[in-house]
């Protein structure tokens, strides 16, 4: 079910069948000046089923936000083989239950997508992006709260701590410092004033060194080290395999201190823990690395995990910004809510899904 089956241009909207790729989406509009701007960085690779069933996002989110927020109307094949539309073309309704937002992110267990209408916008006039080092990774964490809180409009905000940078520039060859960076873009018709902004911002919070480019292939390379982090990971040490890859997202004043504790995680159970994510909407990821043939290691991976989730939810954030509950973080579910919540929503489960043949055993323990 891999069909793009109408471009709407005069409507800004595209009709898709879950299996497109989303690169492939992207690809195929272009050329009518639109895209779809809240892909995650792994759309090269995933569905829109996939992106609409954990209602993913990515790098952009702090300008174009999730992917819920793009998706318009659902053609939705409940468990008793039931086929519903649901929301709207229009951009925007008040009747009736908003229904797509149920269904978006609820990883499967409630219904089947088979196709989705998504909004489009207009692909940005100019895009600028780069790279700024900083000394430590206080002064960038700090740097990005102030980027955050300003009326700055930039559209991608990153950061790598200096553990995955050393791992990232290990990979990649690229002769940067083993230092915190943080990585942006700014989109827009005019942007030198907003990256004239964001500069003056880094420079009061101690960076040491900023670029900045429109041409591609410049910014390609100074992106490299972010955009790489996944492939740098997995090839770092032949000794320690990736245990854990976790993200959770706090509200953007804890961010400082949320990316300060994973290191702090990292020394009391003696793991290395790279932390990096879109930090621009508040979400950490961190990789937790060890020695997969040693149990008392695993567990301790396991138990570091827990306590970075822990503290992500004590501070008003959540187990798991993007990459769903399936799984492993179904424990996590019950920290986060209370019993009547969780019990709301096994109610909408048992409603829509009384036998429990949808995606059975994920989200719910």
């Amino acid at each position: 079910m891999d069909d793009i089956r109408e471009v709407r241009p005069d409507d800004m909207q595209v009709d898709v069948e879950p299996g497109v790729i989303g690169d492939d989406l992207n690809d195929s509009i272009a050329d009518e000046g639109l895209f779809f701007p809240a892909f995650p960085q792994s759309a090269a690779f995933s569905t829109v089923g996939g992106m609409i069933a954990t209602d993913a996002s990515g790098i952009r989110t702090v300008k174009y936000g999730e992917v819920s927020d793009w998706v318009l109307e659902l053609e939705v094949v409940l468990a008793d083989g039931t086929v519903v539309e649901i929301g709207s073309r229009a951009r925007k309704t008040s009747a009736g239950y908003n229904l797509v937002d149920l269904f978006v992110g609820s990883e499967g267990t409630l219904g089947i997508v088979t196709r989705a209408t998504l909004d489009l916008t207009v692909l940005p006039r100019r895009t600028v992006g780069g790279r700024a080092i900083f000394r430590s990774l206080d002064d960038a964490t700090d740097a990005i709260a102030s980027i955050v809180r300003s009326p700055i409009d930039v559209a991608t905000l990153e950061l790598i701590d200096p553990l995955t940078a050393e791992i990232a520039t290990a990979y990649t060859g690229v002769d940067l410092p083993d230092t915190p960076m943080v990585f942006f873009e700014v989109h827009g018709y005019t942007v030198d004033a907003e990256v004239d902004a964001l500069d003056g911002i880094f420079r009061r919070h101690g960076a040491s060194r900023i670029a900045a480019t429109e041409d591609e292939s410049e910014m390609a390379d100074l992106w490299r080290a972010r955009r790489e982090v996944g492939h740098a990971l997995k090839a770092w040490d032949p000794d320690l395999g990736l245990e854990v890859v976790g993200d959770v997202t706090v509200p953007i004043g804890s961010y400082p201190a949320m990316i300060g504790y994973v290191g702090e995680v990292a020394a009391e159970y003696d793991l290395p823990i790279p932390a990096f994510g879109h930090a621009g909407d508040g979400n950490a990821h961190y990789a937790i690395l060890c020695d997969q043939d040693d149990a008392d290691e695993v567990a301790r991976a396991h138990d570091a995990s827990a306590a970075i989730i822990r503290e992500a939810i004590e501070r008003g954030g959540t187990c798991t910004g993007e990459h769903g509950i399936g799984v492993g973080k179904r424990s996590f579910l019950r920290t986060e809510y209370d019993p009547e919540t969780i019990q709301a929503m096994q109610e909408v489960k048992r409603t829509l899904d009384p036998n429990g043949v949808l995606n059975p055993g994920k989200i719910f323990e």
